[in-house]
């Protein structure tokens, strides 16, 4: 049985007007008399900005250029050099997902525990050290455990961004900063394409081309990680740049959220509701069905562009800046679609059309230097899929409330998203290239998948919204209006037990 809003869920004690402060971090900091003015709003919003928000893009940048190498290696000679044969370049892509998946349970737990920058830049320090390894391993078996601890270390990145963006951001803002920190990778398909044609030039030194590369990208998130570290507070209220009236502000700010801070205290029924709640597997299966697709058009793009669309490496390398700036352009105009329509699952579907349109461009469309320029953009129509990720982490953020139930409902979604991930090389079998026909015929079947599960998830949220403004309704007509709004706030309460909660579709 999956959970949903039940009258039970709307006990008399949730309209209690008196305030219960259950979480840790914001314990002390509360004052639901303050009054914030569309002025100090609109101010600590710009300090916000201007503090947290380009720390977390740092942090996203690091993670999308230490996991992005390897597809701009594999066109520098490194197939070559560590000796991959078959599908040892797909398995490369598959074990670094195999360590975030079995990594993310226990990375949630740290979240919710552990202070959150300093467990985001710790993690960026080891990726660092892990990333000079593997610009010096010349074999597979070596690569491969790298990979795997890379992604294990990985694990941590989007669900503290994910937190981080909670604890600072109300709801409605929430769409234009996760886009934000998400066309990091956009822009890290600009770096590394830049760099590694930059390197390609380097035939005859003592490093490969793809060694500098590597080397180059883990001493830019090695200084990153320092930045993060000594600049990134770990909640509104360790903030050592605000007062200790901005502190109560910041928390204050956020409380509509009705999410909350941090409450390290492990909640088992706040587990077992993750783990019945129908949303969660929403969320997990939109997800996995997303990165089933984009996952594999990432790894294999480089090799889809010279091998089967017949341009150079060097013009390989230079057709990524494009994709990277596209990606920018995708993320930052969905963001504002979202806010704009107050709609993130059919705005969803509507960014899979390109990509049904541009795969069946591949399927019917054979390479030639006539059609190489249209297939060309028609994989880059393919990257419009891509931009429904920012969409299910907005759904993820701001559709789930309660401590515990958020670190479990967030490991879930990342593992299905990992899944996705890992399993999306293995739809490319080295057999099918290099058009990879059988691949595309796979990914049109994942777009009606995907399509399927957004119009469920969109109808569960909607009923569950018109049933708690039926119940509330009902007590506000029993109680009368006097009551305050969103006194739970800060009571540790789940999106399902918490009456001012709502959702967004």
């Amino acid at each position: 049985m999956t959970t949903d809003i039940k009258d039970k869920d709307f006990d008399t004690k949730h309209f209690d007007a008196r305030e219960e402060v259950v979480d840790s971090e914001a314990r002390g900091y509360v004052d639901p008399t303050v009054v914030i003015t569309p002025e100090v709003d609109a101010r600590l919003r710009r300090k916000i900005h201007r503090r947290v928000l380009p720390l977390l893009c740092l942090g996203y940048l690091c993670q999308a250029l230490d996991k992005g190498t390897i597809t701009s290696s594999s066109i520098m000679g490194w197939l070559a050099d560590v000796n991959a044969k078959g599908q040892d370049f797909s398995l490369t892509t598959t074990i670094l997902w195999c360590g975030i998946i079995l990594a993310e349970p226990l990375a949630n737990q740290a979240i919710r525990r552990l202070p959150l920058a300093k467990l985001l830049a710790g993690g960026m320090v080891i990726w660092s050290v892990l990333l000079f390894g593997l610009g010096f391993s010349k074999s597979i078996p070596p690569v491969l455990a790298i990979r795997f601890l890379l992604g294990f270390f990985e694990s941590l990145v989007g669900p503290c961004l994910v937190a981080l963006m909670v604890q600072w951001y109300r709801v409605e803002e929430q769409p234009f900063v996760g886009t934000m920190w998400q066309c990091m990778l956009g822009l890290s398909t600009i770096i590394t394409s830049l760099l590694a044609y930059g390197f390609f030039h380097i035939q005859n030194g003592k490093l490969k081309s793809w060694q500098w590369l590597h080397v180059m990208i883990a001493l830019i998130s090695l200084v990153c990680s320092l930045v993060v570290w000594f600049l990134l507070p770990d909640s509104p209220t360790q903030a050592s740049w605000a007062s200790e009236e901005e502190k109560t502000l910041l928390v204050e700010r956020v409380r509509a959220n009705n999410q909350g801070l941090k409450n390290k205290t492990f909640n088992k029924a706040q587990m077992r509701e993750a783990f019945t709640d129908s949303f969660t597997w929403c969320l997990f299966f939109l997800a996995f069905f997303n990165t089933l697709v984009v996952g594999g058009v990432s790894t294999f793009g480089g090799l889809l562009i010279t091998r089967a669309f017949g341009f150079s490496t060097y013009t390989a390398q230079l057709l990524n800046i494009p994709v990277g700036v596209f990606q920018i352009i995708l993320y930052l105009f969905l963001g504002w679609l979202v806010k704009k329509l107050g709609e993130t699952n059919f705005i969803m579907i509507a960014f899979t059309v390109p990509n049904i349109v541009g795969t069946v461009v591949l399927l019917t469309v054979a390479p030639g230097p006539k059609t190489k320029g249209g297939l060309v953009a028609a994989y880059y129509c393919m990257m419009v899929f891509g931009a429904c990720y920012p969409a299910i982490i907005l759904l993820l953020s701001r559709n789930v409330a309660g401590q515990t139930k958020k670190s479990v409902v967030y490991a879930v979604m990342f593992m299905g998203w990992a899944g996705g991930n890992g399993i999306s090389p293995q739809i490319f079998q080295s057999v099918w290239a290099p058009r990879y026909l059988h691949s595309l015929h796979i990914h049109l079947a994942l777009y009606g998948c995907f399509i399927a599960t957004c119009l469920i998830t969109r109808t569960i949220l909607a009923r569950r919204n018109k049933r708690k403004e039926e119940a509330a309704a009902a007590v506000a007509a029993e109680a009368g209006e006097g009551a305050g709004k969103n006194l739970h706030a800060f009571e540790d309460l789940t999106d399902l037990q918490n009456p001012d909660f709502r959702y967004s579709l």
